[in-house]
């Protein structure tokens, strides 16, 4: 990682904003700051004001990238009073492409512009963009008379943003959809969007559904973690696992791979309350085949903590 003076990194950012540097330096300044913020060797406000910088960004990696980063930003925020303030900044960091890429392809696209075009679109739109959120309701309504109205490429995005403005009758539209899917790629896609919905209850019930015959045992834990990334199932996430434990510990305990995403989750919380927390459950629940995996999600919710 590398660290500037404030005169270094202002002109860095100007370098940014001019596009003067090559995609794969504009990839790594944003992501260096990020780290350095994280470590507690810059200011918070310096990484937010440098980022502002790629308002006019087009490559998808560096999209992408820094799409990653300010999600970390935004769990480290998550209870904060703030964290609309934070969130509008993104929605408008990510307004300008967003207009720019468009739904529709253009003749002769290649692969990493339909990249593009599905990571911005999907920031976009979760920041709040009512534009986006907007066409992407718009497009499920026409998938719904033509399923083939809407790219593969795009229905993840469109899924997710009407299933994050949704009520009941979204959820129960999406779950049909689900269950009538032939291919396992779509029912992963709109098992994906289930959890993005801002219902606690919906999200509640689908934690139970996860565990029933509605799910494959083997996407079980994807649907748990995904709950668990959502800001407001984070909670209903660890406490249905440490509810459901036995059974969990029973499927896949000895597996070691699914039982350790599931102890992840914990990673992501902030407060030294919930490290003490989660540091007693697996005292008095062991998981050997996790017991690395307890000792990093501890790890990072102590740093987490410090950071904030």
């Amino acid at each position: 990682r590398v660290n500037y003076s404030p005169e270094g990194w202002s002109n860095l950012t100007s370098a940014i904003e001019e596009h003067k540097l090559p995609a794969v330096d504009r990839l790594g300044i944003q992501n260096d700051a990020y780290a350095l913020v994280k470590g507690g060797y810059l200011p918070a406000t310096d990484f937010l004001s440098i980022i502002e910088a790629y308002k006019n960004e087009v490559d998808s990696s560096v999209w992408s990238d820094l799409a990653t980063n300010l999600r970390g930003m935004e769990n480290l925020l998550s209870d904060e009073p703030w964290l609309t303030q934070f969130r509008n900044s993104a929605r408008i960091l990510f307004s300008n492409i967003s207009k720019k890429v468009g739904w529709e392809p253009s003749t002769n696209e290649g692969h990493l512009d339909s990249i593009l075009r599905t990571v911005v679109l999907g920031q976009a739109g979760s920041y709040g963009d009512q534009e986006v959120i907007g066409e992407a309701q718009r497009k499920f309504g026409e998938f719904l008379n033509d399923p083939s109205s809407v790219h593969p490429d795009l229905r993840g995005v469109v899924y997710g943003l009407v299933a994050q403005e949704g009520d009941q009758s979204a959820y129960d539209t999406l779950w049909d959809l689900e269950q009538k899917a032939t291919l396992h790629e779509e029912r992963m896609r709109i098992l994906g969007a289930l959890t993005r919905f801002q219902n606690p209850d919906l999200l509640g019930d689908l934690l139970h559904r996860s565990m029933s015959e509605d799910v494959r045992s083997q996407d079980s834990v994807l649907v748990i973690v995904s709950i668990a990334g959502n800001r407001l199932g984070k909670s209903l996430a660890w406490d249905f696992i440490r509810d459901n434990w036995g059974e969990l510990d029973r499927r896949y305990g000895r597996g070691g791979f699914a039982i350790m995403r599931l102890v992840g989750i914990t990673g992501a919380f902030t407060t030294l309350d919930r490290a003490d927390e989660v540091e007693a459950f697996f005292k008095n629940n062991p998981a050997p085949s996790a017991q690395r995996t307890i000792q990093q999600a501890l790890e990072r919710i102590r740093l987490n903590a410090r950071w904030l």
